[in-house]
């Protein structure tokens, strides 16, 4: 009866399947990466170069090149940005990030890249609290699974100190931040989260 209550539980609520041993696993696999495209603006360039051109050949490259010891990385391209997902076992098979760079050409690249390195240099702190800081992602974690999007809030905003931060939510077992910058007539979104494929 217990698992039956738990399996419909889990039904029910699209946020429970988050743990933060996934969170720390995660986090600590993008931290190389997001550390490259904060510091190094000629790699950066290239990631936004290979996202424009749907190149997910040069996605994997270029990850593997800031984050090798990352465990199966599922980089990838679509309509408006890129995600990069990693396999797990489990009812959360598959967890990671979307980051939205909106579509255009390769003249608008340079706006693309200024944008993904301030976005960034806003995160890399709430990475390496989850990759190195396991009360935090445990907290994190249990917040997200009982939807409290206040403490959820309280937590992100606490290390991602950016100005340009706009919003935080909770999604798929996750958060979503958005930036606005005042160079950009964009909205750019930071999905950290559990992807659902229809």
């Amino acid at each position: 009866m217990r698992k039956r209550i738990k399996r419909m539980f889990h039904q029910s609520n699209p946020n429970s399947f988050v743990s933060a041993p996934i969170l720390r696993d995660v986090a600590r696999a993008l931290l190389p990466f997001y550390l490259a495209i904060a510091l190094n603006t000629k790699y950066a360039f290239r990631w936004s170069k290979a996202v424009v051109t749907l190149d997910g050949t040069k996605l994997m490259r270029l990850f593997r090149l800031a984050s090798p010891f990352a465990r199966r990385p599922l980089p990838g391209t679509f309509k408006s940005g890129y995600n990069l997902y990693f396999e797990f076992r489990g009812p959360i098979d598959i967890y990671g990030v979307d980051t939205t760079l909106p579509p255009g050409t390769l003249k608008q690249l340079p706006q693309q890249t200024r944008a993904h390195q301030a976005i960034a240099r806003a995160i890399l702190p709430l990475y390496a609290a989850l990759a190195f800081n396991a009360t935090f992602a445990q907290v994190l974690a249990r917040a997200i699974r009982r939807g409290d999007t206040q403490t959820v809030t309280f937590l992100i905003r606490r290390l991602v100190k950016s100005p340009h931060l706009q919003s935080v939510r909770i999604q798929g077992s996750g958060v979503a931040l958005a930036f606005k910058f005042a160079f950009s007539q964009n909205r750019y979104e930071h999905l950290l989260y559990h992807p659902v494929f229809e």
